[in-house]
């Protein structure tokens, strides 16, 4: 029996919070009723992406995948066996494990534009359809394909001309009512970063450097208040295709919603850190 039966006879009919002690379970026992479950890429390449690892990465996607499928059953849309998923900036699958329960690995799909992420993810058996792309370039599927495209922290990283190409794309590859699901940063992002001290050696090095970036840019805060909008760049030239951005409820609903019907940007950090746009294919 191959991995797509098995995965969905085994544990389609889990609870949540037994399909993730099951996910857990997989990180020191990869064959769990018969069935292998997708690995784990080295702690570091996990915190590297993430920020955690293991069983603390694994409950924060689970937090996230059950408010994606729940989305989509609150606007008519049930994701099961033959509904295809594409999870867009798929790291090392970390997301996308979660999916064996309801899809079969044949209608999963992931896309990255990070070669050793990818390569990470094809080593370790992460489901799916797995797909390097250019970060200007343009998704390998026909139109109207996915049922629900979802996106963890990468429009969190575009700056406004990539985020429309892919926004397009995203739209184009979207059937008819389905969902896109996208975290962005809130307002919040901002003040977080400007109470920090980037000469205090106790901070995360990350965190040291976004706080230098904000504090040598005095501009940003009146950018965001007039146009809902800023990016904080990385360094990489005129060229650049990622760094960090902030975006309003406002702007969300102004811009993104050329592409989309907007239903909600949820702003709650009690359930995630970054705020969630929802978002229905018109």
């Amino acid at each position: 029996m191959d991995r797509s039966a098995s995965a969905l006879q085994a544990f389609g009919r889990l609870r949540d919070s037994q399909w993730l002690k099951i996910l857990k379970r997989s990180i020191k026992e990869p064959v769990i009723n018969g069935v292998r479950l997708p690995g784990f890429p080295s702690s570091e390449l996990q915190r590297q992406t993430v920020g955690s690892d293991y069983e603390r990465t694994l409950g924060e996607a689970l937090n996230f995948y059950t408010y994606a499928r729940d989305v989509c059953a609150t606007n008519g849309i049930k994701i099961q066996q033959g509904s295809r998923v594409l999870d867009f900036g798929v790291s090392w699958g970390r997301i996308i494990r979660f999916f064996l329960k309801d899809v079969e690995p044949g209608n999963l799909y992931g896309v990255d534009t990070n070669a050793e992420f990818l390569r990470a993810a094809q080593q370790t058996n992460v489901p799916g359809h797995l797909h390097q792309i250019d970060p200007l370039g343009q998704l390998p599927y026909d139109g109207q394909y996915f049922d629900l495209i979802y996106a963890y922290s990468v429009f969190t990283h575009l700056p406004e001309h990539v985020q429309d190409r892919w926004l397009a794309e995203i739209a184009r590859t979207l059937q008819p009512g389905a969902i896109f699901l996208a975290t962005v940063e809130p307002p919040r992002f901002l003040d977080f970063f400007a109470h920090l001290n980037p000469e205090d050696e106790t901070l995360h090095p990350w965190h040291a450097a976004m706080a230098r970036k904000i504090h040598i840019d005095p501009g940003l805060k009146t950018r965001l208040q007039v146009s809902g909008f800023a990016y904080i760049p990385d360094g990489a030239g005129v060229d650049e295709v990622y760094g960090d951005c902030i975006m309003t409820s406002a702007y969300v609903r102004e811009h993104w919603g050329q592409f989309f019907e907007i239903i909600s940007y949820l702003d709650d950090p009690k359930r995630f850190w970054q705020a969630v746009v929802v978002a229905r294919k018109r």
